[in-house]
């Protein structure tokens, strides 16, 4: 099977390279083409192509690559690189409509204007629609749904453990949290309005808790959030590392004892399930997504970002429950692998794949 695969970006929290070609490298001939210059290196058995940002640019590059192979299967990842594809191949490829895959990685509701225009073309052309999750189907208004509904299909995403247990077994001792720290928290994804960080530190101002907080990712809200978490206690220690890649992330995972996710809105969130592999405690929002995911009721809990008091409420319980928060970090890892190892993710893709 020959796959060409777009998407806007590789990088190191890139779904479309890191979950998707990377799992597929060994069973499936693939090509990559991103919009943007790669930020990592691809890997030796894939195929890769970018651009500079230049919508011109991606497309002379799709043209050249379908006009040279005989793709069997063309996943899309984004509406943007959708709508690029369709241009390149009007009008002599139209014949590859009949081969899309499509994505949609996040929840309907996120999505800027812009982007659910450009997703709605390119699901209508699409042979095959598959969304990140069921909450993420499920937010699709009434009007998508009766144009592509009977092509789309939930498809549950999945993160890769085999990453993670070799992250672990390569660790060095250096610790990237203090060791004296009461408690370790780990808050994973870009600093903006959806990801909702600045409700985290609001409870974290009027808490009473000790400990250590590190933000990883960056930003438009980043040096606002910096300027807030300086009127904050000093029992509380944060940090804003910034952009890392995703074994340093998953470093970070491993050693903290609670991964916080108030995210306003998400598609099926991969950091929350590899914090729950690395054995994190979870807080999240008590939206769709991480309603899907469930942890399971004694390493978890629901709050509702509009009510401080449920997330100050949080914070003490870790506070209060650490030595059992951190003896039970088994049970997290064990609920994780079993509902969405990313070999049931690639299993479903596979089939979508070969019924195209």
């Amino acid at each position: 099977m020959k796959l060409l695969r777009l998407a806007n970006t590789v990088n190191s929290t890139s779904a479309p390279y890191n979950q998707f070609s990377l799992g597929l490298k060994k069973t499936i001939d693939q090509t990559f083409c991103s919009l943007f210059q790669h930020d990592i290196p691809i890997d030796k058995d894939i195929k890769g192509f970018h651009g500079d940002g230049s919508i011109l640019r991606m497309l002379r590059i799709i043209k050249k690559l379908i006009s040279q192979n005989n793709y069997d299967v063309v996943h899309i990842h984004s509406g943007l690189t959708g709508i690029i594809f369709m241009i390149a191949a009007f009008p002599f490829k139209l014949r590859l409509f009949n081969k899309v895959v499509f994505t949609l990685h996040n929840s309907w509701n996120v999505l800027k204007l812009r982007n659910q225009i450009l997703n709605f073309f390119v699901m209508l052309t699409s042979k095959k629609i598959c969304t990140c999750g069921i909450s993420s189907r499920e937010s699709l208004p009434g009007f998508i749904t009766f144009f592509v509904g009977k092509k789309t299909e939930a498809i549950v995403n999945g993160f890769d453990h085999d990453r993670i247990d070799r992250v672990q077994n390569n660790k060095l001792d250096a610790c990237h949290f203090e060791k004296s720290a009461k408690v370790k928290i780990v808050c994973v994804g870009a600093l903006n309005k959806t990801k909702n960080q600045i409700t985290l530190l609001k409870a974290l101002k009027e808490s009473n808790i000790e400990g250590e907080v590190i933000f990883l990712g960056d930003g438009v809200n980043k040096e606002t959030l910096i300027d807030y978490s300086k009127n904050i206690s000093n029992s509380i220690s944060i940090i804003f590392k910034g952009r890392v890649s995703r074994d340093l992330a998953i470093e970070h995972m491993l050693e903290a004892d609670v991964s916080v996710s108030l995210s306003n809105g998400e598609g099926l969130p991969i950091a929350v399930l590899e914090s729950m592999y690395a054995g994190c405690f979870t807080i999240l929002s008590s939206i769709p997504p991480h309603k899907e995911i469930s942890p399971p009721a004694q390493r978890n809990l629901f709050v509702n970002t509009s009510d401080n008091s449920e997330i100050i409420n949080s914070l003490n319980h870790i506070k209060d429950n650490i030595k059992q928060i951190r003896s039970g970090r088994i049970e997290s890892k064990e609920y994780s692998i079993t509902y969405f190892s990313v070999n049931n993710m690639l299993r479903g893709y596979k089939r979508v794949y070969s019924s195209i």
